[in-house]
């Protein structure tokens, strides 16, 4: 979109306007680095009065886990705060990733010493127990803050690589092969490509050759109170509601709700 005004700035500006550009007239632009040390900030603040230990897993960059490691440097040092980078394959196409999955299965399976119907028999508690016990094995002799290749591909991870950047000698072994085993970004992508699917203003903008790197489209919302209010929305829902299909939300999993919370809860019969 051009900006009309443009036109109208003062001389002196002039030339460092470019015209064919122009910010939303609510809100404002906010370097990236800032925004991730305030995210961290933000969470800092939330989490502070809280004795439990934290593990955040994000993407591989940079920037943010350096973020976190300096909004949580007294967390991290007293040991109550880990934080990790994961990074795998993201564009492989489906049979590539089908044909990897199927590989990691095979090598837990031998790691286990079990058939596919007895790994399918455990109980996810004791499942992740005897991955741990795998992982410590291969743990063993590795280098302090070396990268780890999780050696179970699965589909929606393949070739999974975890950077613990809080890697310490006083860390045990079973401690840092529960911490490995935690690190990925699976719920998170899963959650964010929900949100993109069935939130229209969230989907992704798409720019074409002739727009020189601009993006607009009818559905997007200009204005970032709206928004904020759509995806508070659909946090609730996704947290306490869940579909006609689900049978645990995420709340009932982690405690604070015992059944599912229906419409007829919300604004009666």
């Amino acid at each position: 979109m051009t900006s009309p005004q443009a036109s109208r700035s003062p001389p002196e500006i002039l030339a460092d306007v470019d015209l064919g550009l122009q910010l939303p007239h609510e809100g404002g632009l906010v370097r990236q680095d800032i925004q991730q040390y305030a995210h961290a900030l933000v969470l800092r603040r939330m989490v502070s009065k809280s004795d439990s230990r934290f593990f955040f897993v994000q993407d591989g960059d940079a920037d943010l886990s350096k973020a976190f490691l300096t909004a949580f440097a007294p967390e991290v040092a007293a040991g109550r705060v880990d934080v990790a980078t994961v990074s795998f394959s993201k564009y492989e196409f489906n049979d590539t990733r089908e044909a990897l999955y199927a590989q990691g299965s095979r090598d837990l399976r031998n790691d286990l010493n079990l058939t596919a119907h007895q790994l399918n028999c455990l109980p996810e508690f004791v499942l992740n127990e005897e991955i741990d016990r795998e992982i410590v094995k291969r743990l063993i002799g590795r280098a302090l803050g070396s990268l780890f290749e999780w050696p179970y591909h699965t589909k929606s991870e393949p070739a999974r690589v975890i950077d613990l950047k809080t890697d310490r000698s006083g860390l045990s072994t079973e401690r840092c092969a529960r911490l490995m085993r935690l690190a990925t970004l699976r719920s998170v992508d899963s959650y964010f490509h929900k949100i993109r699917s069935n939130v229209r203003p969230e989907s992704r903008p798409i720019s074409t050759p002739i727009a020189n790197g601009r993006t607009w489209d009818r559905h997007f919302l200009y204005k970032p109170e709206m928004l904020v209010k759509i995806i508070e929305i659909y946090r609730f829902h996704h947290n306490w509601m869940g579909s006609r299909d689900t049978k645990r939300t995420p709340a009932m999993k982690l405690g604070p709700a015992k059944d599912k919370v229906y419409e007829r809860d919300l604004f009666g019969e």
